[in-house]
């Protein structure tokens, strides 16, 4: 009875092993089976790889139109914007002036602020704090500055930071639970949109200054060049080595400058704005979430490339604080 077990999975094996073996034959050299012609996996792959380089769309390094002939490499300015989501607030209130931060809210943005001084460099003051003008986000960048950041003396705040509709959704999973109106979404749309600009661009810099600091670099350079000429004339050859006496030339490394900026605001408007930093459709804003009092940090350097490095970090908060109202 074993032995007969025995025969029979070796002989079931046996036909597996053939069986792979010539499929992975007739998968490499193409041929057909069972009128299938079967491609090798490399050509697959190179197919795959010719159709996604048709897609790809290319990035518009002067997105911002602040893009300058007079910059550098030696400008290396990053903008760390820290987009802070208010915390949970009343809802049953009739109008913004009811929408307070709850105890839970409260407690959330307690929990960013302390997050967002642990992980500002330490001695770094932000430049700004910037809040919409909604009640649930003054009271939540209130709450920041206050405890954590006092060496900030005033609050900026914003219309065009509100919350509203930015743009009809897609798919469009709002509308049936009462989404905005066509003249909402074309009135909020448009001031989101006006906000994102205002908001997220490279780093500025003062052309003249640049322009300057330019002058100045390739009149440093020329000079090198003639001290190098006049050395290379000097210099004593080896004829026993047979190499000439090379002169190195230094270069110093530009400075790193990075400034670090909180943007206390809405879901919607901070979803909108990501994909358009990321010159993503705009329309898929609504297929993500972010916790109430979580952290979006940004990045944009001075020559106009931009970096999400987190999305909606909660993970300084417990379980229980964590929510989406």
């Amino acid at each position: 009875m074993h032995r007969a077990f025995r025969t029979t999975l070796h002989t079931s094996l046996a036909a597996c092993a053939a069986l792979a073996a010539s499929a992975t034959l007739a998968s490499s050299e193409g041929v057909a089976i069972g009128n299938k012609n079967i491609p090798s996996i490399m050509k697959e792959n190179e197919d795959n790889g010719k159709n996604n380089s048709t897609r790809t769309t290319k990035w518009d390094q002067n997105w911002d139109r602040m893009h300058s002939s007079a910059q550098t490499t030696s400008t290396t300015s990053t903008r760390v914007i820290h987009l802070v989501r208010h915390g949970q607030f009343n809802q049953k209130g009739k109008d913004d002036t009811k929408h307070t931060l709850t105890d839970l809210g409260k407690r959330q943005a307690l929990l960013a602020g302390k997050r967002l001084r642990d992980i500002i460099p330490k001695g770094t003051t932000p430049k700004r704090i910037v809040s919409s003008t909604m009640t649930r986000a003054e009271e939540t960048a209130q709450i920041i500055r206050d405890e954590f950041f006092k060496e900030i003396e005033t609050i900026e705040k914003s219309d065009l930071l509100r919350e509203g509709g930015p743009i009809r959704p897609e798919p469009d999973t709002w509308t049936p639970y009462g989404g905005p109106s066509e003249a909402q979404y074309w009135r909020d749309g448009a001031r989101i949109e006006a906000g994102f600009r205002w908001l997220f661009h490279r780093p500025k810099t003062n052309e003249k200054n640049v322009s300057k600091d330019v002058n100045k670099s390739t009149a440093r350079e020329k000079k090198s060049e003639t001290k190098e000429k006049n050395a290379s004339k000097n210099a004593v050859v080896d004829d026993d080595k047979g190499a000439a006496a090379s002169l190195k030339k230094v270069v110093t490394p530009p400075a790193q400058e990075e400034t670090h900026e909180i943007v206390v605001c809405h879901g919607n408007v901070i979803r909108y704005s990501l994909l358009r930093l990321l010159q993503l459709p705009p329309e898929a804003w609504l297929r993500f979430s972010l916790y109430n009092g979580s952290i979006t940090r940004v990045e944009i350097r001075s020559d106009g490339l931009c970096s999400v490095r987190c999305v909606s970090d909660a993970g300084f908060m417990h379980p229980e604080e964590i929510s989406f109202n």
